[in-house]
């Protein structure tokens, strides 16, 4: 029943992907996506064993044999189809030839009739050195791993093309899925081969087992990290904004206290990054409101402080530097017609702002060259300026 409930899940994820799909053309990717699912289903509900019981219930041997040709026909179906499937990223789409499907299917025949003949055989020592059951194993064990192969090797070359997350990384997944499904099938669909040479014996089948287990499992990481790339990404996103918010907090702190007016209008709650972004765009509305305030000198002490106290005057540190001494300089009423240009992140994207505003923020709150030029600017602007903007 086990094939069946497989059977049944895979004819389910076909039905779910054409409704998905109901209101759109089905593409050439899509009908290879469906075609493999409905083949391996198929292949799965003949090798069941109720259906072994209903095909010949007077010869059990031969329908094992008949089901079992039929299930590996399609499961070849199936791996010709996924390398269709794999196939359809590139541009131009390359041919796929279809003769070397219905010649091993041929071969298979051949190979199964020979097998037929000699069933009373089964529990003789030479049964598995039958050319017939040789032939067999090399014809669907080498149609497959060509399948696979070409499989990875296109897989491989769009994965590298791809941008980086849970997206790719979920393509290499299925890569190693299917190498890993190159070595099962290997091992698993030659016994004449590795028996008589690794003498396993009653242990051949448990390992091949465990081995499956490790594919199966493989193939279903791989297909949920590409799939639900969404869920996946969303938490880790939610962590990296919160640990962005934590970062630049202190200067927003500072920011919205002397300028209650940055701070927008409280809307619905949307979640880390949109609380993030928000304090991003005050962050930058307090550093432009604020640079008519920063003071001429502003380099001169930045230089003269780093080399006094051996810290780095950096981009951020300047920056943090200036915001202190514009503080001071606003304070007390101090203000210059043309301020200096400041530093802005060199890549416009959320993440690389929010990377460039932490370390404004870490300098702001802990550098020794931030603080000494925030003590220079209260000693050289603690009386008010006469003619001077007024504060704001």
């Amino acid at each position: 029943m086990i094939g069946y409930y497989g059977a049944a899940l895979l004819v389910l994820i076909s039905a779910g992907k054409l409704v998905t799909a109901r209101r759109a053309p089905i593409g050439p990717g899509m009908r290879c996506l469906l075609g493999f699912f409905l083949s391996m289903a198929a292949a799965l509900a003949i090798s069941a064993d109720p259906t072994i019981r209903l095909v010949l219930p007077g010869d059990p041997p031969l329908a094992a044999l008949l089901c079992r040709l039929g299930s590996n026909a399609l499961q070849l179906l199936a791996v010709h189809l996924l390398l269709r499937l794999a196939r359809t990223v590139e541009a131009p789409v390359p041919r796929t030839r279809w003769w070397p499907l219905p010649l091993c299917w041929a071969l298979l025949a051949m190979c199964g009739a020979d097998i037929a003949a000699h069933l009373d055989q089964v529990d003789a020592p030479g049964f598995g050195l039958l050319p017939g059951l040789i032939g067999y194993q090399v014809t669907l064990v080498g149609y497959a791993v060509c399948c696979l192969t070409g499989f990875v090797r296109v897989l491989t070359r769009h994965a590298r093309r791809c941008p980086r997350g849970s997206f790719r990384t979920g393509l290499r997944v299925i890569v190693a899925a299917a190498a890993a499904t190159v070595g099962w099938a290997l091992y698993s669909g030659l016994p004449s081969l590795w028996l008589p040479l690794t003498g396993l014996g009653g242990n051949f089948l448990p390992l091949s087992r465990m081995l499956g287990l490790v594919v199966v499992a493989l193939w279903f990481a791989g297909v949920v990290l590409t799939t639900w790339q969404g869920v996946v990404e969303r938490p880790l996103r939610g962590l990296a904004a919160r640990r962005g918010i934590r970062a630049v907090t202190p200067l927003w702190s500072v920011l919205v206290a002397a300028l209650p007016q940055l701070h927008l209008a409280p809307t619905a709650w949307h979640g880390a990054e949109f609380s993030l972004y928000r304090r991003l765009i005050e962050i930058r509305d307090g550093l432009l409101a604020l640079r008519g305030h920063v003071p001429p000198e502003l380099a001169e002490w930045v230089r003269e402080s780093a080399r006094r106290h051996a810290a780095p005057a950096d981009e951020p540190t300047t920056t943090a530097a200036g915001l202190a001494a514009a503080l001071v300089a606003r304070e007390h009423g101090r203000g210059w017609p043309e301020p200096p240009a400041a530093p802005t992140a060199a890549t416009p994207s959320i993440a690389a702002e929010t990377a460039w505003l932490s370390a404004v923020s870490a300098a702001f709150t802990r550098s020794p060259v931030v603080a000494e030029v925030r003590d220079r600017a209260v000693a050289a602007y603690a009386t008010p300026a006469r003619n001077g903007p007024s504060p704001g």
